[in-house]
């Protein structure tokens, strides 16, 4: 049985693709054996197919080669989840790539690791001149480094990213949700649906993830949440409901799921904030944010932002003061 199933969602890629899966390449065979490389074409009309080729007949026993009909990053999880064999599961951007320094680590820590989740530090990289803007660590309690924490014990403290995460397949295929697909910001929903089966975390300081920040169009840019608002309002909406129909489970790992729904609340409060004044964006923001507090009070008050706090007490109208300051955290950061 493989160790890891890597799941890469590869929709025109040419560019990027190299470089992804020669991070996951390593020299020793018996690291290989225990890879599944899942390359996923999602529709694709560029060489990426042409490139990943040259790996599988390199790798033909790790690394395998798979072209859909378009459907969204949902699309290619769910059908990573169905056809993976690893004992774990994770998934890496095409336009991304790994650590290879730790993955011969990683793949060490699962073989003798029973937690059904694994939280990874990772790296954001600034596209284009590879410089390391930041290391993302998946906890901010150093003594959860080195050991599995439970869920239910109120010590798992930071909601766990989809770059940090690499989850037991058998949680995914299990679960009875799937991520929504032509839809993009579905990352949220692959963090939270398999909580309610999860028991556990075991925290891994090394970096092994890379994430590349900057490139045009991502997904992530406020120009394109705004462009795609409707889609990021439908991944809330869902991962809503999921919240409202959870079974019977403690209070902290309830507590963790509203926080995993709050993220995406409080996206839509920079979504509101980077429009200014167009739309009517007061008015707006304050009828979703009250439809909220009254269907999903535990998601309302799951955000700790100061900002969002002083927005609500003063009835959202200091919301272009809010855009002001915004604008000029992105010009200083451009400085």
């Amino acid at each position: 049985m493989k160790v890891l199933t890597i799941v890469i969602p590869a929709y025109n890629v040419e560019s990027y693709i190299d470089r992804c899966l020669s991070s996951m390449c390593l020299d020793d065979p018996a690291y290989m054996d225990q890879l599944e490389i899942l390359v996923v074409d999602d529709g694709g009309k560029d060489r990426t197919r042409e490139i990943a080729a040259g790996y599988c007949e390199r790798y033909p026993k790790s690394i395998f080669f798979c072209h859909k009909e378009n459907g969204g990053h949902g699309s290619v999880i769910n059908y990573g989840i169905r056809r993976a064999r690893g004992r774990y599961f994770k998934v890496v951007d095409g336009d991304d790539w790994i650590n290879s320094q730790s993955l011969p680590g990683l793949l060490e820590l699962l073989a003798r690791e029973p937690a059904d989740i694994i939280a990874s530090s990772y790296r954001c990289i600034e596209d284009g001149s590879d410089r390391l803007l930041s290391v993302k660590e998946p906890t901010g309690r150093r003594e959860n480094y080195g050991r599995s924490v439970s869920f239910d014990s109120g010590q798992v403290d930071c909601v766990i990213k989809m770059h940090s995460m690499t989850v037991k397949t058998r949680l995914l295929q299990e679960m009875d949700r799937r991520m929504d697909e032509h839809c993009f910001y579905v990352d949220a929903e692959y963090i939270t649906y398999p909580i309610p089966l999860a028991k556990n975390v075991y925290y891994d300081a090394n970096d092994v993830y890379c994430y590349r920040l900057g490139r045009g169009g991502q997904s992530m840019s406020l120009k394109s949440m705004q462009k795609n608002h409707s889609m990021h309002r439908r991944v809330f909406d869902s991962l809503a409901a999921f919240y409202e129909g959870l079974p019977d489970m403690s209070g902290a790992r309830r507590r963790y799921i509203a926080r995993c729904c709050a993220q995406l609340l409080e996206n839509e409060f920079q979504i509101y904030i980077s429009m200014g004044n167009r739309f009517s964006s007061i008015s707006r923001l304050r009828r979703f944010d009250r439809r909220v507090r009254l269907e999903h009070p535990a998601i309302y008050g799951a955000t700790g932002k100061k900002s969002i706090q002083i927005l609500r007490a003063c009835n959202y109208w200091i919301l272009p003061l809010a855009y002001l300051a915004l604008r000029i955290r992105k010009a200083r950061a451009f400085c």
